[in-house]
């Protein structure tokens, strides 16, 4: 689409060729109906423009700018403000109205030096006082981009940038003591927004809308730089809309004829579960392409159910676009570009590490996360490093333009998982991003299967804390709508422990112990395993990363701390 070597350039052409188009279509929930804020392309362009000039006389190039915005169009304002003046974004989330978050704020404004903050007014005394509280001021110059002088803007000038050149640090969900800011390059970004363009097919006349967090990469490079990459238009809202009112997210997309949008699997359940008759009767979904569900593993039950149930709004049967992508590659690597595919397969060979098809009783359905386009994707041996047969489940390793430089400012880390060396007949190829994900190839199809550091070893099988969680999450209709988190605690034997949220006011006569006796005989049943230890918590018990991601190894080490406040503990019987 572009000989250009960095995103400004990239972008600025295509301000050339749309200029007054709606670049930015901000949707917010009054209550009493919905609201819209809109940049076009070239009041977008204006704006970073005025950002990059304010920056341009506080920091250098290379500098970090911290960026902490509600959710709307004034993000990418800043965020595009930062790639103008050649430093480097690093997009956070706002702490909640808890002030839950702020350590780990603090934590990645240290990690990455940050010289800047940009924010909106709206939250320009929160961001002050929490600038203050981290004992950043005098370090770090702030900025409400929405209150910076008119006309600014006209003394930018291009700052020198190149393919290598970083564009912003994609923090992932860590701890708050080792935050990893992720180095995403404008040659990264450019390479990956093509590689999405090329699997779905996406335009200039291709919108793309969503809810997604402004700051995580799915919502950032998938929902707004794509559109921005193409000359199109995102329509967007808050990931707060959405959880109020799931059927705005499908209003939107009937509304402004979005042909193309991107969620994670919780999505498809609530809006199959929230969503009412009435409702439905409303949309028109029969324009829609594409909704990506980049959520690993993808559930087959619930694209089927999500399918069928607005197949009544036209949606067209093979809409729903599995993928699978990760900060460490941008984001998109693998997207089913011919078709969803499914395949069922033998749950014990799973368990000994092999994808085997079969078409007994009780086989499990695998959705495939579709194919590689310009990456190339392996799965090896996390131990020894081996390139692994067809169909032999291993840590899946990839390599290519879009993965990124490394994490800031830690070499060792970085040498470990962006450095490794695939070992095959012919020798020992290096430049491979470990993954930590397990899965497996069949037939050029990716199957996603389970995180490494999440395995459950259970009297030497490998099981999967996501079929545990789903099994115990269909127990029980006070289950359905919580998350849960399967864990082992180490010991002699090892001592398996599920934590599940709860809701009351759906018990329907049934007791809390009622729930742990029937999750302890159904795992029993299906995976011949005994539960030591049903925790049952309040609903929001259960840690989530940013992106809705269960926390496991963060509700381990609540567990053996003592540190839960369950409804019921439920021992072993």
């Amino acid at each position: 689409m572009s000989e250009r070597s960095d995103f400004v350039g990239h972008f600025r052409d295509r301000v050339s060729e749309q200029g007054p188009k709606q670049a930015l279509v901000f949707l917010a929930d009054s209550g009493s109906g919905v609201t819209e804020q809109s940049y076009d392309y070239i009041e977008l362009d204006r704006r970073a423009r005025r950002v990059a000039v304010w920056l341009g006389e506080r920091t250098e190039p290379g500098d970090r700018a911290m960026l902490l915005f509600l959710p709307g169009p004034e993000f990418m304002v800043g965020f595009l403000g930062c790639l103008y003046a050649g430093v480097v974004a690093v997009p956070a989330p706002m702490p909640d109205s808890n002030g839950r978050g702020i350590t780990r704020l603090a934590g990645i404004a240290r990690d990455a030096d940050v010289r800047a903050v940009l924010s909106e007014s709206a939250v320009e005394q929160a961001i002050d006082a929490w600038i203050t509280a981290s004992e950043l001021t005098g370090t770090v110059a702030h900025a409400a981009v929405d209150t910076l002088p008119e006309g600014g803007e006209d003394a930018w000038a291009p700052v020198p940038l190149s393919g290598e050149s970083v564009a912003f640090l994609q923090y992932t969900s860590g701890s708050t003591s080792d935050p990893k800011g992720v180095m995403v390059t404008h040659a990264n970004l450019l390479h990956n927004e093509a590689e999405i363009h090329r699997a779905v097919g996406s335009t200039a006349d291709t919108a793309v809308g969503s809810w997604l967090p402004q700051f995580h990469d799915m919502g950032l490079i998938g929902q707004l730089l794509h559109p921005l990459y193409l000359g199109s238009t995102s329509v967007f809202m808050s990931p707060l809309t959405f959880l109020k009112r799931p059927y705005l997210w499908l209003w939107a997309l009937s509304e402004y004829k979005v042909p193309i949008s991107v969620a994670p699997n919780f999505a498809f359940e609530l809006a199959v579960r929230r969503i009412t008759d009435e409702q439905l009767a409303t949309l028109d979904l029969s324009h829609v392409k594409w909704i990506l569900n980049g959520s690993e593993p993808i559930n087959a039950a619930t694209l089927d159910a999500f399918t069928e149930r607005f197949a009544a709004a036209g949606l067209p049967r093979g809409a729903v676009f599995p993928c699978y992508g990760l900060a460490e590659t941008t984001l998109f690597v693998t997207g089913s570009r011919g078709g969803r595919v499914h395949t069922d397969i033998d749950p014990k060979a799973l368990e000994a590490g092999e994808v085997r098809r079969s078409s007994e009783p009780g086989a499990r359905t695998l959705v495939s996360s579709g194919t590689a386009g310009g990456l190339e994707v392996r799965v090896v041996d996390p131990e020894t490093h081996q390139v692994l047969a067809e169909g032999r489940t291993g840590e899946i390793w990839v390599r290519g333009g879009s993965v990124a430089a490394g994490y800031w400012k830690n070499p060792e880390k970085t040498a470990e998982t962006f450095n490794a060396a695939a070992i095959t007949e012919d020798g020992a190829t290096a430049g491979y991003l470990r993954t930590g994900d397990i899965g497996a190839l069949l037939d050029g199809q990716l199957y996603v299967t389970g995180r490494l550091k999440d395995m459950l070893i259970v009297n030497g099988r490998n099981l999967y804390p996501h079929d545990l969680e789903l099994t115990a999450r269909g127990v029980h209709r006070a289950l359905h709508s919580g998350v849960g988190a399967a864990f082992v605690v180490e010991g002699k034997p090892e001592k398996l422990v599920v934590v599940h949220e709860v809701k009351a006011s759906e018990l329907d006569g049934s007791t809390l112990d009622d729930i742990a006796k029937a999750v302890r005989a159904e795992l029993r049943a299906e995976y011949d395993v005994h539960l030591h230890e049903l925790v049952l918590l309040p609903r929001g018990g259960v840690y989530r990363t940013t992106s809705g991601k269960v926390r496991r190894g963060t509700m381990r080490d609540k567990y053996v701390a003592g540190a839960l406040e369950p409804l019921l503990v439920g021992a072993a019987r």
